[in-house]
């Protein structure tokens, strides 16, 4: 009986505890939406507050933006497609000239590269003109020796004409006296010789 008593009490325990923490709950609950009601006028109303005045803005801000396009779009020369096409085509003209001009410099660069392979031929040629120089040198010293020999060589060929005149003279002079000579010759050459 004693047991029956006992499980008796429990069961009554139980059943006061229940409706104590039921009771407690609800004071709780009471106490939270307080306070929840506090925070959200503390917190929340403020936070939507300033969220709507930065749409506020925000809206203002594009309307204002796409006013200012509208107003810049209508104040735009109605011919500005045509000048864009033209302006389109002249940079096309400008790419392709632009493109002309490049080759045209490579190829520049090509004939530049030529140029530099003969630039170095001819410095090598001109080096073996320092040794020409030097033989012309020697050539000039060898010719200044050889002036004294052509004076010699020139004195030399005025009494060569000398002398030839002095032969042309001997010629005539020997046709004078061949022909002195053979008229007495002749009248004792008809004279008959006995043998």
């Amino acid at each position: 009986m004693t047991d029956a008593n006992k499980s008796t009490k429990k069961v009554e325990d139980e059943e006061v505890m229940i409706t104590s923490s039921i009771s407690d709950l609800e004071k709780m609950l009471e106490g939270v939406e307080k306070n929840t009601n506090t925070k959200f006028e503390r917190f929340f109303l403020p936070a939507l507050a300033v969220f709507s005045a930065i749409v506020i803005g925000m809206f203002t801000i594009i309307y204002s933006i796409t006013s200012d396009m509208t107003r810049l779009a209508n104040s735009m020369d109605p011919n500005m497609g045509g000048n864009m096409t033209a302006m389109v085509s002249s940079v096309e003209k400008v790419s392709n000239s632009v493109a002309k001009m490049t080759n045209s410099v490579t190829y520049m660069q090509k004939n530049f590269d030529q140029v530099n392979k003969n630039m170095t031929i001819i410095a090598s040629k001109l080096d073996n003109l320092d040794s020409i120089s030097a033989d012309l040198t020697h050539v000039s010293a060898k010719m200044d020796a050889l002036e004294p020999m052509l004076i010699n060589m020139e004195e030399m060929n005025k009494n060569m004409t000398t002398m030839q005149d002095s032969m042309q003279w001997m010629q005539r002079d020997l046709s004078i006296l061949r022909a002195s000579f053979s008229r007495p010759m002749s009248v004792i050459n008809k004279m008959p010789f006995p043998f």
